[in-house]
C-alpha cells in the first residue's frame, strides 16, 4: 500500500480527540521527567503525538493499547536511575506560596473583622514571625506588615522547602544510589 493511499485511510482527529491526546501526552511527559533528559523526552512525546494523530483506529482503543502514562513512561526509561522532577517542584512551590498567602489574608481578614466589631481602631498580631497590623476607622480601612526580613524570608523559606521536596532534589545528589525498585 502506498503512502498516498494510506493517508486516505487516516481521518483527521476532532478537537476533542486532540485534547484527549494532549492530556495523555502531558501525563506521559510528567512521568518521563524522572526518567529521561529534556531533549529525549520531547522526542519521545513528539513521536507519540505523531503516532496517535496518524492512527486510523478509534482514539480510545489506541490509548488503551498504549496503557497507562506511568507504564508507558517506564518503557522509555534508559536505566533505573531516577532524576529530579523540576516541574513538579515548581508546581509544589507555587501551590505552597498560594496556600501561605491565602492563610495570611484569612488571618488579616479576621483581624479586620475583630477590629471593626470592637471599639479599638487598631490591632497588631504575628503570623509566622510577620508582624501584622490592621486598622479600621470611619474614614479608612487597611492592613500592613513590618518591613523586616520576615515578610519576605518566611514565604521564601516555605517556597524553597516546597520546591526541594516536590522536585525530589536528593535524586540529583546521589544518582548512583537512587534506582527504581
Amino acid at each position: 500500500m502506498s503512502d498516498a493511499s494510506r493517508e486516505v485511510q487516516y481521518r483527521a482527529r476532532t478537537w476533542l480527540e486532540r485534547l484527549r491526546i494532549e492530556s495523555f501526552l502531558v501525563r506521559v511527559d510528567w512521568h518521563l521527567e524522572g526518567a529521561l533528559p529534556g531533549a529525549e523526552r520531547r522526542v519521545a512525546v513528539d513521536s507519540l503525538r505523531a503516532e496517535l494523530l496518524s492512527d486510523h483506529r478509534k482514539l480510545s482503543s489506541a490509548l488503551r493499547d498504549l496503557g497507562s502514562p506511568r507504564a508507558l513512561a517506564a518503557q522509555y526509561a534508559d536505566d533505573d536511575t531516577l532524576r529530579p522532577l523540576w516541574s513538579i517542584g515548581i508546581i509544589t512551590a507555587g501551590t505552597a506560596l498560594l496556600i501561605y498567602w491565602a492563610l495570611f489574608l484569612s488571618f488579616v481578614g479576621g483581624m479586620l473583622a475583630a477590629v471593626e466589631s470592637t471599639a479599638s481602631a487598631r490591632a497588631q498580631a504575628y503570623f509566622l514571625f510577620v508582624q501584622v497590623e490592621a486598622f479600621w476607622t470611619p474614614d479608612s480601612v487597611g492592613i500592613g506588615w513590618t518591613s523586616q526580613w520576615a515578610w519576605l524570608g518566611v514565604p521564601a523559606f516555605i517556597v524553597t522547602i516546597a520546591f526541594l521536596i516536590g522536585a525530589r532534589v536528593w535524586r540529583a545528589l546521589r544518582p548512583d544510589r537512587v534506582t527504581v525498585a
